[in-house]
């Protein structure tokens, strides 16, 4: 049995809601220099500015629930897939989220790279630092022979690059 076929099968009928969700829209990451990350996402990781803007209001406030805020946005895109960069500039009472990877609450984003070393490399000249070290996938469920590893920035950024195994 197939692992959707496992879960559907504890599932009763009309708890098949999950179905009407078609993709991933966008991934959203707070920043604190929008222009310096717009850089980074540009020249390291190779995403496409689509388009800068300020957002405030309504729409925002109803959509997050929080009075007051503002920020500056920037869309980027890269093979299909969005990237929207936020620097908020209201309300001032913020917090900067520094999770590590065990903490409840935290995520990543993980890319499928072509140089896991020369990002790496780069990357450090952006302020990205290396979590732990350089892995490889040595037993499933992952791709086997893949190279991974965790990086990092002073925001609390956490992005996994992924280096599959030569065809």
């Amino acid at each position: 049995m197939e692992l959707r076929e496992r879960i559907m099968y504890f599932m009763p009928k009309e708890a098949t809601t999950f179905q009407r969700v078609q993709a991933i829209v966008h991934v959203a990451i707070a920043v604190s220099d929008l222009e310096q990350a717009i850089g980074f996402w540009q020249q390291v990781l190779g995403f496409t500015l689509d388009g800068t803007a300020e957002v405030g209001g309504s729409l925002p406030e109803n959509e997050t629930g929080v009075a007051g805020i503002r920020s500056k946005i920037a869309m980027l895109t890269k093979n299909g897939q969005s990237v929207e960069l936020y620097q908020p500039v209201a309300p001032a009472d913020r917090k900067t989220y520094r999770p590590t990877p065990v903490d409840v609450g935290s995520w990543h984003l993980a890319l499928r790279v072509t140089d896991l070393d020369e990002i790496v490399h780069t990357s450090k000249e952006w302020g990205w630092q290396v979590r732990g070290k350089i892995a490889m996938v040595e037993e499933g469920p992952g791709p086997i022979g893949a190279r991974l590893v965790y990086i990092h920035n002073a925001d609390g950024t956490i992005l996994e690059l992924v280096q599959l195994p030569e065809s």
